[in-house]
């Protein structure tokens, strides 16, 4: 994977899953991650497959756990919040946008 831009300034490239806090972070670095995606999306597509660089990128963003309960540490999002994260993923490469949902 290429290095993050320099505005990126989220650590999703952590060797342990970030906690995301609220709605606007979860959307927030789902923009971040997105941004990465976009980058080697051509290659994800010749070669029909999806890294696990790429899956770990998803998860040591924190991702994963925007839909976590409050009680348990997680962000408890809404599903509609839930719903914008899987379409700004799906935006930069709509295969990739289905893992969030299985």
């Amino acid at each position: 994977m290429s290095v993050l831009p320099v505005s990126a300034d989220y650590p999703i490239h952590t060797p342990h899953a970030a906690l995301i806090r609220d709605a606007a972070e979860a959307i927030a670095v789902a923009h971040r991650v997105a941004a990465v995606l976009l980058e080697q999306d051509a290659e994800r597509d010749r070669s029909r497959q999806v890294p696990a660089e790429v899956v770990d990128l998803y998860s040591n963003s924190g991702l994963w756990g925007i839909s976590v309960p409050r009680a348990f540490g997680g962000a408890q999002v809404s599903y509609a919040v839930l719903a914008q994260v899987i379409a700004i993923i799906s935006a930069a490469d709509p295969s990739l946008g289905q893992i969030p949902q299985n």
